[in-house]
């Protein structure tokens, strides 16, 4: 039944636009109150040639790749992947399903590496000025770039998956409110970071807000 469902979520989703739309949003999620604010992202776009080759590398890197080629998207999804490597008629119908993902999926990887690019050269240069080389600088700007884009975009990632996202019910349930899910977790646990004293309080805040409100408003 659980199969039939996940199956039947890849169905609506069939070359649905609106999710592909919707899903560009997502790339001003790396704004932040520190090295990449509003004023250092519009600095380092302003460097349109640096700008778009960062785009191409994290576009083309296995990250992204990986989320478009093995629909690690979200729970659903993942799970329609895994359905169509097992052959037969059920495979096929499911490999279609999978090709259905594909304009959510490319929406999915330009909201990514589009917000990300400016976040990515911003980190950067942030480690190169406390001495790092440049390639280790670029190696732990990418670890950033991807913690923070699976923080709040829609994973299959079992470290980001919550037990209720993993439930039967849970895939019924939020088949269409992982992203609400995400952001809700991200909002509590900021909530209870302001609360113990912990992080930067100036961060924490602006997380409840631009999750809370800018985000929904948008």
């Amino acid at each position: 039944f659980t199969d039939w469902l996940t199956g039947s979520v890849g169905a609506i989703m069939f070359f649905n636009t609106r999710s592909a739309v919707l899903q560009t949003i997502s790339a001003i999620n790396f704004i932040n109150f520190k090295d990449n604010n509003l004023f250092a992202a519009a600095k380092a776009f302003a460097n349109q040639k640096q700008y778009w080759a960062d785009f191409m590398t994290l576009m083309n890197s296995d990250f992204l790749r990986e989320r478009r080629g093995g629909l690690r998207i979200n729970v659903n999804e993942a799970d329609i992947a895994d359905m169509a490597k097992k052959g037969g008629v059920r495979g096929a119908i499911s490999k279609l399903l999978e090709l259905g993902f594909l304009p959510t999926q490319i929406a999915d990887s330009f909201a990514i590496a589009s917000g990300g690019s400016t976040f990515y050269r911003n980190r950067i240069d942030t480690y190169k000025k406390q001495g790092l080389t440049d390639k280790q600088a670029e190696k732990k700007a990418f670890e950033d770039f991807r913690e923070t884009a699976e923080e709040s975009q829609q994973s299959s990632r079992a470290d980001r998956i919550s037990m209720q996202q993993a439930s039967p019910l849970g895939r019924t349930v939020l088949a269409f409110a992982n992203t609400p899910a995400q952001y809700a977790r991200i909002i509590k646990k900021a909530a209870s970071d302001l609360k113990n004293g912990r992080g930067d309080r100036k961060e924490n805040i602006s997380k409840i807000i631009y999750y809370g409100v800018a985000q929904n408003l948008i």
